[in-house]
């Protein structure tokens, strides 16, 4: 009789031991979606609001067309007329007109404005083509995930 009763308190701690394994994986998960819910959340409130953001690259992008950028630019790097001044966005790998709206950045690249906005909002803050750092976010990254064992 002794021993069936050892038995049955061995089985008992063998399945306390499991259900609390079980039990503190269940609450890992819950809390890992409760804090992923929580920082989409914030994520989407900072999109609602683009035109905070947008005026900050304004800081470091000013826009302006391509052609008074050209005719800027072209003298300050020493080129000559003959130089014609055709742009491709890398963005959308479209031709950069004279008359449309343009970014330049800290690397001298330029984009189109709708294009480089699009990026920036994207939370992408290195250059498209050099990957040369053009802004440094005041929040942390939006992209960063929490994972729990």
């Amino acid at each position: 009789m002794g021993e069936e009763k050892l038995k049955k308190n061995h089985l008992a701690i063998v399945l306390g031991i499991g259900l609390g394994v079980v039990l503190l994986i269940v609450l890992s998960l819950i809390l890992t979606i409760v804090i992923s819910r929580r920082d989409r959340q914030s994520f989407l409130k900072s999109k609602k609001d683009p035109s905070e953001r947008l005026r900050k690259l304004d800081k470091v992008s000013p826009t302006c067309t391509l052609e008074k950028w050209w005719a800027t630019t072209k003298g300050n790097l020493g080129l000559s007329e003959a130089v014609d001044g055709q742009f491709v966005c890398a963005v959308c790998l479209e031709q950069v007109d004279r008359t449309q709206e343009i970014r330049e950045l800290l690397c001298l690249h330029v984009f189109h404005r709708e294009c480089l906005e699009k990026w920036f909002l994207g939370d992408h803050y290195n250059c498209p083509l050099c990957h040369r750092a053009y802004y440094v976010s005041d929040t942390p990254p939006t992209n960063d995930y929490v994972w729990m064992v």
